[in-house]
Protein backbone atom coordinates (compact mmCIF):
# COMPACT_ATOMS: atom_id res chain seq x y z
CA UNK A 1 0.00 0.00 0.00
CA UNK A 2 1.19 3.29 -0.81
CA UNK A 3 2.22 6.34 1.92
CA UNK A 4 -0.96 8.21 0.08
CA UNK A 5 -3.68 5.41 0.37
CA UNK A 6 -2.01 4.65 4.08
CA UNK A 7 -3.10 8.47 5.03
CA UNK A 8 -6.42 7.90 4.52
CA UNK A 9 -6.29 4.78 6.82
CA UNK A 10 -8.67 5.30 9.98
CA UNK A 11 -5.57 4.00 12.32
CA UNK A 12 -3.74 7.99 11.28
CA UNK A 13 -7.04 9.95 12.21
CA UNK A 14 -6.56 8.27 15.97
CA UNK A 15 -2.88 8.56 15.68
CA UNK A 16 -2.76 12.85 15.08
CA UNK A 17 -5.82 13.15 17.38
CA UNK A 18 -3.69 12.05 20.07
CA UNK A 19 -0.17 13.99 18.98
CA UNK A 20 -2.72 16.94 19.57
CA UNK A 21 -3.35 15.92 22.47
CA UNK A 22 -0.45 15.22 23.77
CA UNK A 23 0.68 18.60 22.37
CA UNK A 24 -1.45 20.01 24.48
CA UNK A 25 -0.33 18.40 27.75
CA UNK A 26 3.03 19.52 27.47
CA UNK A 27 2.16 22.56 27.29
CA UNK A 28 -0.32 22.38 30.37
CA UNK A 29 2.50 22.13 32.40
CA UNK A 30 4.49 25.32 31.38
CA UNK A 31 3.97 28.21 33.64
CA UNK A 32 4.50 30.19 30.09
CA UNK A 33 2.54 28.62 28.17
CA UNK A 34 0.49 30.70 25.47
CA UNK A 35 -2.94 30.32 23.19
CA UNK A 36 -2.08 27.95 20.55
CA UNK A 37 -4.07 27.45 17.42
CA UNK A 38 -3.94 23.71 17.00
CA UNK A 39 -4.82 22.00 13.39
CA UNK A 40 -7.64 19.93 12.37
CA UNK A 41 -7.17 16.64 11.36
CA UNK A 42 -8.25 16.77 7.67
CA UNK A 43 -5.78 19.42 7.60
CA UNK A 44 -3.37 17.78 8.22
CA UNK A 45 -3.91 14.58 6.46
CA UNK A 46 -4.80 16.88 3.12
CA UNK A 47 -1.02 18.82 3.83
CA UNK A 48 0.64 14.98 4.20
CA UNK A 49 -0.97 13.75 0.48
CA UNK A 50 0.30 16.62 -0.70
CA UNK A 51 3.94 16.55 0.90
CA UNK A 52 4.14 12.72 -0.79
CA UNK A 53 2.93 14.14 -4.09
CA UNK A 54 5.57 16.99 -4.34
CA UNK A 55 3.39 19.32 -3.54
CA UNK A 56 3.85 20.93 -0.73
CA UNK A 57 6.88 21.78 0.95
CA UNK A 58 7.04 22.92 4.78
CA UNK A 59 8.19 26.24 6.11
CA UNK A 60 11.18 26.82 7.37
CA UNK A 61 12.44 25.03 10.62
CA UNK A 62 13.77 27.15 13.69
CA UNK A 63 17.66 26.11 14.60
CA UNK A 64 17.69 26.24 18.35
CA UNK A 65 20.35 24.92 20.80
CA UNK A 66 19.28 23.44 23.93
CA UNK A 67 21.62 22.63 27.00
CA UNK A 68 22.59 18.98 26.95
CA UNK A 69 21.08 17.12 29.91
CA UNK A 70 23.60 16.61 33.08
CA UNK A 71 26.29 18.90 31.14
CA UNK A 72 27.33 22.46 30.16
CA UNK A 73 26.93 21.77 26.46
CA UNK A 74 24.93 22.64 23.80
CA UNK A 75 22.74 20.46 21.27
CA UNK A 76 21.16 21.70 18.43
CA UNK A 77 17.80 20.69 17.16
CA UNK A 78 15.40 22.03 14.55
CA UNK A 79 11.81 22.78 15.25
CA UNK A 80 8.68 22.99 12.63
CA UNK A 81 5.95 25.00 13.01
CA UNK A 82 3.22 23.04 15.06
CA UNK A 83 1.11 22.29 11.80
CA UNK A 84 3.79 21.01 9.82
CA UNK A 85 5.18 19.21 12.99
CA UNK A 86 2.01 17.14 13.06
CA UNK A 87 2.31 16.57 9.54
CA UNK A 88 5.81 15.17 9.47
CA UNK A 89 4.65 12.84 12.37
CA UNK A 90 2.00 11.33 10.38
CA UNK A 91 4.60 10.72 6.99
CA UNK A 92 6.70 9.21 9.80
CA UNK A 93 3.68 6.96 11.02
CA UNK A 94 3.01 5.82 7.64
CA UNK A 95 6.87 5.16 6.43
CA UNK A 96 7.56 3.20 9.98
CA UNK A 97 4.76 0.84 8.83
CA UNK A 98 6.35 0.46 5.76
CA UNK A 99 9.05 -1.99 4.87
CA UNK A 100 12.05 0.14 3.63
CA UNK A 101 14.78 -2.83 4.43
CA UNK A 102 15.81 -2.32 7.48
CA UNK A 103 17.88 -4.46 8.96
CA UNK A 104 16.46 -6.32 12.34
CA UNK A 105 19.82 -5.96 14.35
CA UNK A 106 18.27 -1.76 14.25
CA UNK A 107 15.85 -1.68 16.96
CA UNK A 108 15.23 2.19 17.28
CA UNK A 109 11.97 3.92 16.79
CA UNK A 110 10.28 0.80 15.29
CA UNK A 111 6.71 -0.21 15.69
CA UNK A 112 6.85 -3.57 17.66
CA UNK A 113 10.48 -3.08 18.91
CA UNK A 114 11.21 -1.52 22.05
CA UNK A 115 14.07 -0.90 24.40
CA UNK A 116 12.66 -3.62 26.40
CA UNK A 117 12.75 -5.98 23.39
CA UNK A 118 16.42 -4.32 22.64
CA UNK A 119 18.52 -4.82 26.10
CA UNK A 120 16.95 -8.35 26.44
CA UNK A 121 18.10 -9.05 23.35
CA UNK A 122 21.51 -8.22 24.26
CA UNK A 123 21.35 -9.88 27.43
CA UNK A 124 20.12 -13.36 26.79
CA UNK A 125 23.19 -13.23 24.00
CA UNK A 126 25.52 -12.18 26.47
CA UNK A 127 28.49 -14.09 27.88
CA UNK A 128 30.77 -13.07 30.72
CA UNK A 129 34.00 -13.94 28.74
CA UNK A 130 33.26 -11.28 25.92
CA UNK A 131 34.14 -7.75 25.70
CA UNK A 132 32.33 -5.04 25.50
CA UNK A 133 32.53 -2.31 22.56
CA UNK A 134 30.19 -0.16 23.02
CA UNK A 135 29.94 2.82 20.14
CA UNK A 136 28.57 5.95 20.27
CA UNK A 137 28.25 8.93 16.98
CA UNK A 138 29.59 11.94 17.73
CA UNK A 139 26.30 14.43 16.46
CA UNK A 140 25.10 11.82 14.53
CA UNK A 141 21.41 13.00 13.38
CA UNK A 142 22.93 16.50 12.33
CA UNK A 143 26.30 14.85 10.82
CA UNK A 144 24.47 12.54 8.10
CA UNK A 145 25.50 13.32 5.05
CA UNK A 146 22.92 14.89 3.03
CA UNK A 147 23.49 13.71 -0.55
CA UNK A 148 24.63 10.04 0.35
CA UNK A 149 21.05 9.93 2.54
CA UNK A 150 19.02 11.26 -0.76
CA UNK A 151 21.02 8.90 -2.44
CA UNK A 152 19.77 5.72 0.12
CA UNK A 153 16.34 7.34 0.45
CA UNK A 154 15.63 6.89 -3.48
CA UNK A 155 16.87 3.35 -3.36
CA UNK A 156 14.77 2.48 -0.26
CA UNK A 157 11.32 3.84 -1.88
CA UNK A 158 11.72 2.67 -5.28
CA UNK A 159 7.01 3.12 -5.32
CA UNK A 160 7.52 6.37 -4.23
CA UNK A 161 9.45 8.75 -5.98
CA UNK A 162 7.75 12.28 -5.34
CA UNK A 163 7.97 11.62 -1.61
CA UNK A 164 11.30 10.26 -2.00
CA UNK A 165 12.16 13.78 -4.23
CA UNK A 166 10.10 16.10 -1.11
CA UNK A 167 12.25 14.05 1.65
CA UNK A 168 15.42 14.90 -0.31
CA UNK A 169 14.16 19.03 -1.02
CA UNK A 170 13.34 19.06 2.42
CA UNK A 171 17.07 18.23 3.29
CA UNK A 172 19.25 20.11 0.88
CA UNK A 173 17.57 23.21 1.87
CA UNK A 174 20.03 24.61 3.68
CA UNK A 175 17.80 27.95 5.05
CA UNK A 176 16.45 27.73 8.68
CA UNK A 177 15.17 30.06 10.93
CA UNK A 178 17.29 31.28 14.30
CA UNK A 179 16.09 34.15 16.49
CA UNK A 180 13.83 35.27 13.95
CA UNK A 181 16.41 35.55 10.68
CA UNK A 182 17.11 33.58 8.34
CA UNK A 183 20.20 32.39 8.15
CA UNK A 184 22.25 29.18 5.79
CA UNK A 185 22.83 26.08 8.02
CA UNK A 186 24.66 23.17 5.53
CA UNK A 187 25.82 21.28 8.46
CA UNK A 188 22.30 20.41 9.30
CA UNK A 189 22.11 16.68 8.33
CA UNK A 190 18.49 14.97 8.55
CA UNK A 191 17.75 17.46 11.42
CA UNK A 192 17.62 16.00 14.99
CA UNK A 193 14.00 16.99 16.62
CA UNK A 194 12.77 16.73 12.99
CA UNK A 195 9.36 14.04 13.24
CA UNK A 196 11.82 11.99 10.43
CA UNK A 197 14.91 12.17 11.73
CA UNK A 198 15.35 8.77 13.73
CA UNK A 199 13.43 6.51 10.64
CA UNK A 200 15.99 8.50 8.64
CA UNK A 201 19.23 7.97 11.21
CA UNK A 202 17.70 4.39 10.72
CA UNK A 203 17.94 3.75 7.32
CA UNK A 204 21.35 5.90 6.80
CA UNK A 205 23.29 2.78 8.98
CA UNK A 206 21.40 0.01 6.90
CA UNK A 207 24.41 -1.28 5.00
CA UNK A 208 26.55 -0.55 8.03
CA UNK A 209 24.32 -3.04 9.86
CA UNK A 210 24.29 -5.89 7.41
CA UNK A 211 28.18 -6.35 7.16
CA UNK A 212 28.85 -5.47 11.45
CA UNK A 213 26.21 -8.40 11.81
CA UNK A 214 29.11 -10.77 10.56
CA UNK A 215 31.92 -8.91 12.58
CA UNK A 216 31.37 -10.20 16.04
CA UNK A 217 28.93 -12.35 18.19
CA UNK A 218 26.73 -9.81 19.07
CA UNK A 219 25.47 -6.55 18.03
CA UNK A 220 22.53 -4.70 18.66
CA UNK A 221 22.31 -0.79 17.36
CA UNK A 222 19.70 1.84 18.85
CA UNK A 223 19.99 4.81 16.86
CA UNK A 224 23.43 5.94 17.81
CA UNK A 225 23.90 3.83 20.33
CA UNK A 226 25.55 0.98 19.34
CA UNK A 227 26.89 -2.70 21.39
CA UNK A 228 29.15 -5.33 19.79
CA UNK A 229 30.38 -8.37 21.72
CA UNK A 230 33.15 -10.62 20.63
CA UNK A 231 35.93 -12.17 21.99
CA UNK A 232 38.83 -10.22 23.81
CA UNK A 233 41.64 -11.05 21.15
CA UNK A 234 39.72 -9.51 18.45
CA UNK A 235 38.28 -6.60 20.12
CA UNK A 236 41.36 -3.76 18.82
CA UNK A 237 40.89 -4.84 15.42
CA UNK A 238 36.74 -4.37 15.74
CA UNK A 239 37.42 -1.23 17.11
CA UNK A 240 39.66 -0.01 13.99
CA UNK A 241 37.08 -1.95 11.60
CA UNK A 242 34.11 0.28 13.09
CA UNK A 243 36.15 3.60 12.44
CA UNK A 244 37.08 2.99 9.22
CA UNK A 245 33.07 1.83 8.59
CA UNK A 246 31.89 5.02 10.12
CA UNK A 247 34.65 7.12 8.44
CA UNK A 248 33.47 6.41 4.92
CA UNK A 249 29.75 7.34 6.16
CA UNK A 250 31.42 10.84 6.84
CA UNK A 251 30.59 9.94 10.82
CA UNK A 252 32.93 10.63 13.83
CA UNK A 253 32.75 8.00 17.27
CA UNK A 254 31.65 10.08 20.16
CA UNK A 255 35.17 9.78 22.33
CA UNK A 256 33.76 10.10 25.73
CA UNK A 257 31.02 7.88 25.25
CA UNK A 258 32.70 4.86 23.17
CA UNK A 259 34.95 2.60 25.04
CA UNK A 260 36.04 -1.54 24.92
CA UNK A 261 34.89 -2.63 28.32
CA UNK A 262 37.10 -6.14 29.57
CA UNK A 263 35.03 -9.32 29.88
CA UNK A 264 33.64 -8.91 33.65
CA UNK A 265 33.68 -5.23 33.88
CA UNK A 266 30.48 -3.20 33.70
CA UNK A 267 28.74 -2.33 30.76
CA UNK A 268 25.98 0.31 29.49
CA UNK A 269 23.47 0.26 26.87
CA UNK A 270 20.51 2.10 26.49
CA UNK A 271 20.84 4.35 29.60
CA UNK A 272 21.18 0.66 31.93
CA UNK A 273 23.96 -0.66 33.22
CA UNK A 274 24.63 -4.50 33.74
CA UNK A 275 27.28 -5.88 35.99
CA UNK A 276 26.92 -9.71 37.46
CA UNK A 277 23.55 -10.33 37.34
CA UNK A 278 22.65 -6.82 37.79
CA UNK A 279 20.64 -4.13 35.89
CA UNK A 280 20.85 -1.32 37.07
CA UNK A 281 20.48 3.06 35.47
CA UNK A 282 23.29 3.89 34.22
CA UNK A 283 25.23 6.96 35.46
CA UNK A 284 24.35 8.99 32.93
CA UNK A 285 20.72 8.33 32.77
CA UNK A 286 21.17 9.48 36.85
CA UNK A 287 23.32 12.40 36.10
CA UNK A 288 21.31 14.03 33.62
CA UNK A 289 17.82 13.20 35.25
CA UNK A 290 19.41 15.47 38.54
CA UNK A 291 20.71 18.12 36.06
CA UNK A 292 17.16 18.26 34.37
CA UNK A 293 15.38 18.26 37.85
CA UNK A 294 17.85 21.04 39.07
CA UNK A 295 17.48 23.34 36.38
CA UNK A 296 13.55 22.94 36.62
CA UNK A 297 13.63 23.87 40.29
CA UNK A 298 15.84 27.09 40.00
CA UNK A 299 13.85 27.67 36.84
CA UNK A 300 10.63 27.71 39.22
CA UNK A 301 11.97 29.14 41.80
CA UNK A 302 13.08 32.15 39.81
CA UNK A 303 9.76 32.40 38.46
CA UNK A 304 8.17 31.91 42.50
CA UNK A 305 9.74 35.19 43.28
CA UNK A 306 9.05 37.06 40.36
CA UNK A 307 5.47 36.32 40.67
CA UNK A 308 5.28 36.49 44.37
CA UNK A 309 4.12 33.04 43.69
CA UNK A 310 3.42 30.82 47.35
CA UNK A 311 5.96 28.29 47.68
CA UNK A 312 3.07 24.99 47.44
CA UNK A 313 2.23 26.55 44.25
CA UNK A 314 5.87 26.02 42.79
CA UNK A 315 6.24 22.83 44.50
CA UNK A 316 3.30 21.61 42.76
CA UNK A 317 4.37 22.65 39.75
CA UNK A 318 7.93 20.98 39.93
CA UNK A 319 5.97 17.73 41.34
CA UNK A 320 3.42 17.45 38.25
CA UNK A 321 6.18 18.40 35.59
CA UNK A 322 8.55 14.78 37.30
CA UNK A 323 5.44 12.82 37.78
CA UNK A 324 4.13 13.62 34.38
CA UNK A 325 7.58 12.10 33.22
CA UNK A 326 8.30 9.28 35.36
CA UNK A 327 4.79 8.02 35.28
CA UNK A 328 3.10 10.00 32.56
CA UNK A 329 -0.93 10.29 32.26
CA UNK A 330 -1.80 6.68 32.19
CA UNK A 331 -2.68 6.92 28.26
CA UNK A 332 -1.61 3.80 26.25
CA UNK A 333 1.03 6.08 24.41
CA UNK A 334 3.37 7.23 27.09
CA UNK A 335 5.98 5.19 26.27
CA UNK A 336 8.62 7.34 27.27
CA UNK A 337 8.03 7.67 31.37
CA UNK A 338 10.48 6.22 33.46
CA UNK A 339 7.84 3.68 34.77
CA UNK A 340 7.53 2.03 31.02
CA UNK A 341 11.19 2.26 29.85
CA UNK A 342 13.20 1.72 32.81
CA UNK A 343 10.75 -0.01 35.97
CA UNK A 344 10.39 -3.62 33.40
CA UNK A 345 14.62 -4.30 33.39
CA UNK A 346 16.49 -3.03 36.45
CA UNK A 347 16.56 -4.95 39.42
CA UNK A 348 16.17 -3.10 41.80
CA UNK A 349 15.58 0.66 43.45
CA UNK A 350 19.13 1.56 44.39
CA UNK A 351 19.76 4.42 42.18
CA UNK A 352 16.24 5.25 42.16
CA UNK A 353 16.18 5.99 45.50
CA UNK A 354 19.74 8.18 44.73
CA UNK A 355 17.07 10.19 41.94
CA UNK A 356 14.14 10.67 44.94
CA UNK A 357 16.98 11.86 47.44
CA UNK A 358 17.84 14.61 44.92
CA UNK A 359 14.05 15.38 43.91
CA UNK A 360 13.10 15.86 46.91
CA UNK A 361 16.20 18.07 47.83
CA UNK A 362 15.54 20.39 45.04
CA UNK A 363 11.61 20.67 45.88
CA UNK A 364 12.75 21.78 49.46
CA UNK A 365 15.13 24.15 47.78
CA UNK A 366 11.55 26.06 46.14
CA UNK A 367 11.16 27.27 50.03
CA UNK A 368 14.59 29.36 50.28
CA UNK A 369 16.46 29.53 47.60
CA UNK A 370 19.27 27.48 49.55
CA UNK A 371 20.08 24.25 50.75
CA UNK A 372 19.72 24.64 54.77
CA UNK A 373 18.31 22.37 56.89
CA UNK A 374 14.95 24.35 57.74
CA UNK A 375 13.97 23.48 54.48
CA UNK A 376 13.35 20.22 56.17
CA UNK A 377 11.51 21.77 58.50
CA UNK A 378 9.21 23.71 56.62
CA UNK A 379 8.56 21.26 54.00
CA UNK A 380 8.73 17.80 55.69
CA UNK A 381 8.50 14.91 53.88
CA UNK A 382 4.49 14.28 55.02
CA UNK A 383 3.62 17.73 53.25
CA UNK A 384 5.63 16.58 49.63
CA UNK A 385 3.40 13.19 49.28
CA UNK A 386 0.34 15.55 50.18
CA UNK A 387 1.45 17.88 47.64
CA UNK A 388 1.40 14.84 45.37
CA UNK A 389 4.78 13.66 45.19
CA UNK A 390 5.25 10.21 44.87
CA UNK A 391 9.03 8.71 45.28
CA UNK A 392 10.07 6.58 42.36
CA UNK A 393 11.20 3.64 44.76
CA UNK A 394 8.10 3.24 45.92
CA UNK A 395 6.38 3.24 42.62
CA UNK A 396 8.89 0.60 41.52
CA UNK A 397 8.30 -1.65 44.01
CA UNK A 398 4.56 -1.31 44.00
CA UNK A 399 4.60 -2.28 39.48
CA UNK A 400 7.38 -5.23 40.55
CA UNK A 401 4.60 -7.56 41.54
CA UNK A 402 5.91 -10.84 43.54
CA UNK A 403 6.12 -13.53 40.55
CA UNK A 404 7.67 -11.21 37.88
CA UNK A 405 10.32 -13.51 36.28
CA UNK A 406 14.02 -12.06 36.13
CA UNK A 407 15.38 -11.22 33.33
CA UNK A 408 18.52 -14.21 32.49
CA UNK A 409 21.98 -12.99 30.90
CA UNK A 410 24.16 -15.91 29.87
CA UNK A 411 24.84 -17.99 33.07
CA UNK A 412 23.33 -15.56 35.42
CA UNK A 413 20.34 -14.49 36.85
CA UNK A 414 19.42 -10.60 37.65
CA UNK A 415 18.78 -10.49 41.32
CA UNK A 416 17.97 -7.51 43.21
CA UNK A 417 21.27 -6.85 44.48
CA UNK A 418 21.98 -4.25 47.23
CA UNK A 419 25.50 -3.81 46.12
CA UNK A 420 26.07 -0.66 43.86
CA UNK A 421 26.61 -1.05 39.96
CA UNK A 422 29.43 1.23 38.78
CA UNK A 423 29.71 2.65 35.73
CA UNK A 424 31.56 1.31 32.63
CA UNK A 425 34.60 2.91 32.01
CA UNK A 426 36.41 3.30 29.07
CA UNK A 427 39.18 0.70 28.74
CA UNK A 428 41.08 -1.19 26.82
CA UNK A 429 43.60 -3.38 29.39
Amino acid sequence: MKIKEMLFDGDIAVFLENEIEKEKQRRRYSMLSEEVEYPSVPDLLEKARAFCEGEYEPALPERVQIQKLGSDKKRVIYVYPLADRLMLKSVHYCLARTDIGLSPSCLAFRPGFSIHGAFRSVIQRYRPEYTCIRIDIKNYFNSIPIEQMTRILKAALPDEPDLAASLAQMLRKTEVLEKGRIICDDSKGVMAGMPLSPLLANLYLTEFDRMAEGWALVYVRYSDDIIFFCAPEKADALWQKIETELGKRGLLRNEEKSAIVPPGQSWEFLGLSYREGRVGLSFGSVRKMKGKISRAARKLYRWKIRKEASTERAVRALIRKFQFKFYGSGAKDDELTWSRWYFPLISDAEDLREIDAYMQEMIRYLDSGRHTKKNYKNLPYEELRRMGYVPLAAAFYGFRKPGTEPLKGGKEAIHRSPSKCPPGRKSKE
